[in-house]
């Protein structure tokens, strides 16, 4: 999942939440049953899971670009050259 991917997944899932929630404390309101109300947040807990919590293709639109990985041969070509280059403008 990418990062932009990471915030929309979780954008949703408080959104989802939220109107479970809401919904759930409105109809347990009305109905004076706190069942109805645990059963909505439920709901939208295990709606808003099953929806979020897997790496679904749509959270993968904008990949990272990763950096070509360097050897260690060419980092210590370029530490002895740049010693090299440091101990000639000493001579100097």
């Amino acid at each position: 999942m990418d990062f932009k991917g990471q915030l929309h997944c979780e954008r949703l899932f408080q959104m989802m939440v939220m109107i479970f929630g809401l919904l759930g404390f409105l109809v347990g309101y009305l109905q004076q049953d706190f069942r109805m109300t645990f059963y909505f947040l439920a709901t939208g807990g295990g709606t808003s899971a099953v929806i979020c919590l897997p790496d679904w293709p749509w959270w993968n639109r904008h990949p990272l670009k990763w950096l070509e990985v360097v050897e260690e041969d060419e980092v210590e070509e370029k530490v002895e050259k740049k010693k090299k280059k440091k101990a000639a403008k000493a001579k100097s």
